[in-house]
């Protein structure tokens, strides 16, 4: 076996540190019985999250006694998700002009990733998770990585502290969220309910006695892109965040903020409530300054940074659960702040050339101001394998966006096809936008997208 090992190390010594990081992970699991046979005494999906997107923390609305947030286990809980698929898709450019010939690009997209975690309560006081994530193609180091490390321990039942690597969950927004002002990296408004990266941070939680009020302050390391970043970090370099949440009425409503001396700093205001079966939300944020680069000229690669003057975003929508008939529906509209005004946006634009595409994608993602998103869902629709949904995203400032009707039959648990056209607008109707829509600019020009998707054995464990 040894020599085995030796000979895959010398042959490919990426894949040994992906199968090393996986028995390091298994190893909390050795004296574990299986998930199912360990004592179960809460709802463990209310607890840590739907067990498609791992285990998640106890989320930050929910209050409670340490006995409650940590519970006590005799075995370490293993497991995660496998996503097994294989997508075959064609788009053609400008169909609408050029007609429906030989597609533009074709592409084919296999997915064999994993998610596996662990999980380890010892006494009530004290929790270790953590997580890693694995992508094919497996070529390198960039194809392992750790998604969350961290450490919970309590004091005296009054103080509940976390440290380490874990997604943080600020904001409410759906698509959107400019709220949330810790995690790294945006929501990806195509696939919104996947879970985010987070940072390295400690984490204090003070729920108020007899209240559902509670209070949450962060001490927050920046990310650093590589080793030699991480050495060059510095006391001052800490970020410093902190948010209190209480209800008023029927809303549950949070007020934060957020400091770090290179940085804007930040005021944020989330709310949330419901209206008959109509769940409603909202947020906001307001900076000091910009952390964006400002482009001045795209062709001479120069941009500024704003650091005076009241920088606002916020967003509202609405969710509507149907439990019954198996549908949902999403909702939402958002002001961002840091997007261009039109007329400069396009100025900007219209200096650029084929030899500034690179310099001209640093600005497009997210350069509007107004956007709306919208998801229908609308499970055992006439058949019971049967799954029909649609999402629709839309840059309101350029008249761009896209919409993704989708189709999706299972033949068996862990097999599925999914029939899914893309089609992706930029129009002239109002603004003389054309192709210069950001949607149409991210995908290459106004186009159509066909593709066909095979789940193969998809699925958490």
């Amino acid at each position: 076996m040894r020599s085995a090992f030796r000979r895959a190390a010398l042959q490919n010594a990426a894949t040994l540190r992906a199968v090393l990081l996986l028995c390091a992970l298994a190893a909390f699991a050795v004296p574990a019985a299986r998930a199912e046979d360990a004592p179960i005494v809460v709802d463990e999906d209310a607890l840590f999250g739907d067990a498609d997107s791992g285990v998640e923390t106890v989320k930050e609305e929910e209050t409670g006694a340490a006995v409650k947030t940590f519970l006590k286990t005799d075995t370490v809980r293993i497991g995660g998700a496998y996503a097994g698929t294989l997508d075959a898709s064609w788009t053609w450019i400008d169909p609408w002009n050029d007609g429906l010939g030989a597609p533009d690009r074709r592409a084919l997209t296999p997915e064999a990733d994993a998610k596996v975690f662990f999980d380890g309560r010892p006494n009530e006081q004290t929790r270790f998770y953590g997580a890693a994530k694995i992508h094919w193609p497996y070529a390198d180091d960039s194809d392992f990585s750790v998604f969350e490390l961290f450490a919970d321990f309590s004091w005296n039942d009054a103080l509940y502290f976390r440290f380490g690597k874990h997604t943080v969950k600020w904001g409410v927004g759906y698509f959107w969220s400019p709220a949330d002002v810790l995690n790294v990296g945006a929501i990806d408004v195509a696939d919104p309910t996947a879970q985010r990266e987070g940072p390295v941070s400690l984490r204090l939680h003070i729920p108020v006695s007899n209240t559902q009020n509670n209070f949450w302050a962060y001490a927050i390391v920046p990310q650093a892109a590589d080793a030699a970043s991480a050495a060059a970090l510095e006391p001052e370099d800490l970020a410093l965040a902190a948010k209190y949440e209480f209800v008023l009425g029927g809303w549950e409503i949070g007020a934060g903020g957020f400091y770090r001396r290179d940085l804007a700093p930040k005021a944020m205001v989330t709310a949330t409530g419901s209206l008959s079966r109509f769940n409603l939300f909202g947020e906001a944020v307001a900076a000091w300054g910009s952390d964006k680069e400002w482009y001045t000229d795209i062709a001479d690669d120069t941009y500024e940074i704003r650091t005076a003057g009241l920088y606002f975003s916020g967003t509202f929508g609405f969710s509507y659960l149907d439990s019954t008939n198996n549908f949902s529906a999403y909702v939402q509209y958002f002001y961002n702040g840091n997007g261009y005004d039109y007329a400069e946006r396009n100025s900007l634009i219209e200096t650029a050339s084929a030899a500034d595409l690179l310099t001209l994608y640093k600005i497009v993602p997210g350069s509007g101001q107004h956007y709306a998103g919208i998801a229908l869902s609308k499970a055992e629709a006439g058949f019971e394998r049967l799954t029909l949904s649609v999402l629709a995203i839309a840059n309101l400032s350029d008249l761009s966006g896209f919409v993704r009707p989708t189709a999706s039959w299972r033949f068996f648990d862990g097999c599925s096809l999914m029939l899914s056209p893309t089609f992706v607008w930029a129009t002239d109707l109002l603004w003389g936008s054309g192709g210069d829509g950001e949607y149409a600019l991210m995908a290459g020009g106004a186009s159509v997208t066909i593709s066909i998707v095979a789940t193969l054995g998809s699925g958490s464990f």
